[in-house]
């Protein structure tokens, strides 16, 4: 394992969803698969890798069949609402399928334990300073810097809280009907912010 996913590390926040460092090397991405993980979001830019690490860690992803989608993140930077949206929404679907998922970021402190935060509140209808509690109770090194859970505030006001509603919506109407794969997964049934 690298010195840098190592010393970083990583966390199950939620059921099915781990945040924490990004992973730079086949040790790192073993690490990975052996918890089962399936997809990755990967918040980092590609300016925050040494030459050659990205390019490996992708064909190291591609091996392991773990999927991965990209949004780089300004890191110690602004989270713009958009991003977020674009962040946010592919984690609650992976987490709505029980998808076993990885959000990364450089260090797992801000991005990711941001987006987290923002996907666990709509998955949850619950407000984000619940949401980061939540994820801070399980990895304690998890804490976007004062602008960021600004950010996230104002972004849950405007539009998480829509998304959110929208979820538990939809979470009703599946459960309310016998179609098949039309009931709410085993995670939005079971695993809840209390």
């Amino acid at each position: 394992m690298s010195n840098w996913f190592q010393s970083y590390g990583f966390a199950e926040v939620f059921p099915e969803l781990l945040i924490g460092a990004y992973p730079l090397d086949g040790k790192d991405v073993r690490t990975l698969a052996s918890r089962g993980v399936r997809r990755v979001l990967n918040l980092v830019q590609d300016a925050e890798y040494h030459e050659g690490q990205r390019a490996q860690v992708e064909k190291l992803l591609a091996r392991h069949e773990i999927e991965e989608v990209r949004l780089s993140i300004v890191d110690f930077g602004r989270l713009p609402p958009d991003r977020l949206d674009h962040a946010v929404a592919p984690v609650v679907g992976w987490m709505d399928e029980c998808v076993r998922s990885y959000v990364h970021c450089r260090a797992g402190w801000q991005r990711s334990a941001s987006v987290a935060a923002g996907a666990i509140a709509v998955f949850n209808d619950v407000d984000i300073s619940t949401a980061l509690d939540w994820i801070r109770q399980h990895k304690s090194t998890a804490d976007p810097l004062p602008h960021q859970r600004d950010d996230l505030l104002d972004w849950w006001v405007t539009r998480g809280r829509q998304q959110a509603a929208a979820h538990s919506a939809a979470d009703a109407r599946a459960a309310a009907t016998d179609t098949p794969g039309a009931t709410p997964s085993a995670a939005a049934s079971s695993a809840r912010v209390p």
